[in-house]
């Protein structure tokens, strides 16, 4: 959906079917986008977890043209710094939800929050009294609880795939408790039973002033998980200082995301593409609806907002 000066909004498809035309009606964009903040998972990425081929192409189009690109995700560094270097991004990154900040991939930090341990303590054993698997972010390292038969210690897996295909990998550690997996104050806890979700989201809410937590759901609208972070922590946030470390006008930004965790940096941002997979409170807080991930959503809003196209 579009707003219209009247602040009423319509949908895209009033003024062209939100697809990739191979017909390009030039515009004169107002404001002039000096920085793009796109979230990952269900935006840039695909359904099945590769990279959508032409939004890629069309950031890195966006980047030369002097446009700064900053990846905005509940991803952590290492995954985040890996597709910087497949796709050729040097801009500031945002990881973990805003948990952590950096002014390039290869830093230097700009900011970094963590749970209290104490609450990550509370977390971590009402878990491990009911069983439940805990995925904790401490530094740059993830952990998780041991499942049965499962070897302890480290664990190299696939991260993902650049451009070219190459398969990068990363570590995580398995530990006998999720207790055990806090050797420091952590940037992130996930929790994807949906049994358990609201019990620790009840937990979570007796330190509403020392933690949040963040909801996800599948395209079809099934919890997928939740997240606990750091109070401070939300794309928004972090979107207002990277777009005031490098002085530029928070009017003069496209944010572009299809979960409601990206509803603070859509409030942040002058101009917000939702995407087509988004549920409806999402749609309904961004300036515009684009296409969907699998169609190429972000090259959408990337050549509709800021290089002046009409698709």
């Amino acid at each position: 959906m579009l707003k219209t000066p009247n602040n009423k909004k319509v949908s895209a498809d009033t003024f062209r079917c939100c697809t990739i035309s191979p017909e390009r009606k030039h515009l004169n964009p107002s404001p002039k986008i000096r920085l793009i903040s796109v979230d990952l998972d269900g935006t840039l990425l695909r359904s099945d977890g590769t990279p959508a081929p032409a939004g890629v192409r069309q950031l890195q189009t966006a980047a030369r043209s002097g446009v700064r690109v900053v990846l905005n995700t509940t991803r952590n560094l290492d995954g985040v710094r890996s597709m910087c270097e497949a796709w050729g991004f040097s801009d500031p990154l945002i990881c973990t939800n805003g948990a952590q900040i950096l002014a390039s991939p290869g830093g230097p930090e700009w900011a970094s929050y963590t749970i209290p341990m104490a609450v990550a303590r509370s977390i971590a054993r009402l878990a491990d009294r009911n069983d439940w698997e805990v995925s904790t972010s401490v530094g740059g390292q993830t952990f998780f609880r041991q499942r049965p038969g499962q070897p302890l210690g480290p664990v190299e897996y696939p991260l993902g795939s650049g451009n070219e295909g190459t398969q990068r990998r990363t570590r995580l550690v398995i530990v006998p408790t999720n207790e055990e997996a806090l050797v420091a104050e952590p940037k992130r806890m996930i929790l994807h039973e949906p049994e358990v979700i609201d019990a620790v989201k009840e937990l979570s809410a007796q330190y509403s002033q020392e933690c949040r937590t963040e909801t996800y759901y599948e395209p079809d609208g099934r919890l997928h998980s939740l997240c606990i972070f750091p109070l401070r922590a939300d794309k928004g946030t972090a979107l207002r200082l990277v777009a005031g470390k490098l002085d530029i006008p928070l009017g003069q930004v496209l944010a572009i995301g299809d979960n409601p965790n990206d509803m603070p940096m859509f409030a942040a941002a002058g101009t917000s593409v939702a995407m087509g997979n988004a549920p409806p409170e999402v749609k309904n807080a961004a300036t515009v609806v684009g296409p969907v991930n699998d169609d190429e959503g972000v090259a959408w809003a990337v050549q509709r907002f800021v290089l002046g196209v009409r698709n």
